[in-house]
């Protein structure tokens, strides 16, 4: 099959484009490498660089004609998106919707979208949230991402196409951006492996549902083998807190970490975890990897890769 993953040089598109490669799926990347790295590009993939809004961009894809898409590709900064809400959705709406015009022009049939779960259902949801949770986005980051599933949702139904949007929880894993906002098992890992200290906003108590790279891909993968449209939270189901992290990071690999506590984030969320039970019965998914296992993951990579 020809398939199309936008991003497929990021922390997550790197990831599954390796993973549809060994499947001996033809795979073409789009990616500006605004956060891509050329060194995550699989050699086995076709690549073109360039912005998703451009028309040679476009141009691109159309040329390539694929089966399927995968869209990774985004502004992914809630900080950034706060304060620059129109560029957020210059990319995140306008980038989305120039590549639904080409999909349509294509016929393109399966269209998989990476929406967010931690920045979708806000601070007074029910908790573990489920997909039939109301949307209630605290930032523009979020909103964007809530409407550009409901423009997906319409033209899976005006063109009669098959829509999967899953919700993401905060995934982390190899390959991920150390010092970005976002992230904080790249960014603690970095800075453990480095002797420095970490640093922590408010009483480190928040938490969030922390899901490894590989189980992100699978779930990926999932959504491309059913035929099928929907919504899924893509999750551990399992609440982790900043200090809980800390000390997982002490106990199994730096008994000399220092942290430090700073202000608290204004604005930010104080807890999120997802319930991914429909994902478990629909999609025949579920999280493998534990957090000790994916963490001991993610602080290996980093220890190897010192000079990031």
């Amino acid at each position: 099959m020809k398939i199309l993953v936008t991003g497929g040089a990021g922390f997550i598109g790197s990831h599954l484009v390796d993973a549809l490669v060994e499947d001996a799926e033809e795979v073409l990347i789009v990616d500006d490498l605004s956060s891509g790295k050329k060194e995550f590009i699989n050699p086995k993939a076709k690549f073109f660089e360039g912005d998703i809004r451009s028309a040679d961009t476009q141009s691109a894809i159309k040329e390539f004609k694929p089966e399927a898409v995968f869209h990774l590709a985004a502004q992914k900064s809630v900080r950034e998106s706060i304060r620059k809400p129109a560029y957020d959705a210059e990319i995140n709406i306008i980038g989305l919707l120039k590549l639904l015009e080409t999909c349509v022009d294509l016929g393109v049939q399966k269209f998989i979208f990476a929406s967010t779960g931690g920045a979708m259902y806000g601070d007074n949801a029910n908790l573990p949230a489920s997909e039939t949770e109301p949307e209630n986005p605290e930032s523009p980051y979020g909103l964007a991402k809530f409407a550009s599933e409901k423009y997906l949702q319409l033209f899976s139904r005006l063109k009669k196409s098959k829509t999967m949007i899953l919700r993401l929880a905060n995934v982390y894993g190899p390959r991920q951006d150390p010092f970005g906002e976002a992230g904080v098992v790249a960014i603690f890992c970095q800075r453990a492996v480095a002797g420095e200290t970490l640093f922590v906003n408010g009483d480190g108590k928040q938490t969030r549902d922390y899901l490894f790279v590989a189980d992100a891909v699978k779930a990926f993968l999932k959504a491309l083998s059913l035929d099928a449209s929907g919504v899924f939270n893509i999750g551990t189901g399992k609440e982790l807190s900043v200090l809980d992290i800390i000390m997982n990071l002490k106990t199994q690999h730096a008994p000399d970490l220092v942290y430090e506590h700073r202000e608290p984030m204004a604005g930010e969320m104080l807890r999120s975890v997802l319930n991914c039970e429909k994902a478990r019965q629909e999609l025949m998914w579920t999280a493998r990897v534990d957090f000790a296992e994916g963490l001991t993951k993610t602080f290996q990579y980093f220890k190897n890769n010192q000079n990031l």
